[in-house]
């Protein structure tokens, strides 16, 4: 049986999501009431209102405001790409919090915050870098 990974994540705004993920250029899927969707890489991210999350895990939306769940990693193909999505990301209302940088002599990466606090890295990885063990 082949399975499929998504994500839901909670927000506030459709419409604010769905500008915001539409200026970093992410590919529109379907909507439905009460969520939109983007394919970011190869998985689909369903960005479901607060309150229709809440009924459907049975459990309250965490305050992004004072913590982090998890943090959502992103590749990119070149280094070229993490500067022009951070780019992208301020000019869309994100929060940049780590700006692009050298990561352990082998990544580039930067990282953000959302319009609803979840927080983002986009990496691009230059495998022939890494170290050896």
């Amino acid at each position: 049986m082949e399975q499929e990974l998504w994500i839901n994540l909670p927000v506030k705004d459709l419409e604010k999501s769905r500008a915001f993920f539409n200026e970093l250029g992410f590919e529109n899927l379907r909507d439905s009431p009460g969520m939109i969707g983007f394919r970011i890489g190869k998985v689909p991210v369903m960005m479901v209102l607060e309150a229709q999350l809440e009924q459907y895990t049975r459990h309250k939306i965490s305050d992004t405001s004072k913590g982090s769940e998890f943090l959502i990693s992103v590749s990119a193909p070149n280094r070229a790409y993490v500067d022009e999505i951070t780019r992208k990301i301020k000019e869309a209302g994100g929060t940049v919090y780590s700006e692009p940088e050298e990561i352990q002599g082998w990544m580039y990466g930067m990282a953000m915050i959302d319009l609803d606090g979840h927080r983002w890295n986009i990496i691009y990885m230059d495998w022939d870098k890494m170290p050896k063990e």
